[in-house]
């Protein structure tokens, strides 16, 4: 009896063992999928084209031209979005966001403030405390810290937000 039960936890041990596999790591900005990138130039104008090695190229992208991101590579202490087989957008050109649709509510004891994607605080423009707003999507501060987006170019800041409903999207 007592060689049966030595048998069976060997048994139980090896196989538990054989389908253990060694852990991979990735560095996460290479798991990016999940990413689009806006184009925001401060002139309005196109955004250059970099190659793999944070070179120009001769391509430029429209501005307020929205890409997917296949991998974000950092150049030189830049960060480059890539959108297409050898091009890549500059983080001085556009800035990063997840669709996230969602209905938010705002603080209820303040008015509170709006930024901009560049993170800077409106002066001419605040939410009425505890109202509520439709987000399409976030981006995300160097720390992490979300930013909701309520309207073109303007962003709450998820410190601010007291509820969240989420809703599906098809995209």
């Amino acid at each position: 009896m007592k060689k049966n039960a030595i048998v069976l936890l060997a048994m139980a041990l090896f196989s538990t063992s054989a389908a253990v596999v060694p852990a991979t790591t990735t560095e996460a900005k290479s798991v990016s999928s999940s990413y689009k990138v806006e184009v925001s130039t401060d002139s309005d104008s196109d955004a250059t084209l970099y190659n793999a090695s944070g070179d120009q190229t001769s391509n430029t992208v429209s501005d307020s031209s929205k890409w997917s991101v296949s991998n974000i590579s950092n150049i030189n202490g830049k960060d480059y979005y890539k959108v297409s087989s050898d091009g890549y957008i500059s983080s001085d050109d556009s800035f990063l966001y997840k669709k996230r649709p969602e209905v938010i509510k705002v603080a209820t004891d303040h008015e509170v403030s709006v930024y901009n994607h560049k993170f800077e605080e409106s002066t001419k423009v605040k939410l009425e405390a505890g109202s509520k707003w439709y987000s399409d999507s976030s981006i995300y501060t160097s720390a992490g810290m979300p930013f909701l987006r309520v309207a073109p170019d303007t962003y709450v800041a998820m410190f601010d937000v007291v509820e969240q409903s989420f809703t599906s999207s098809v995209n």
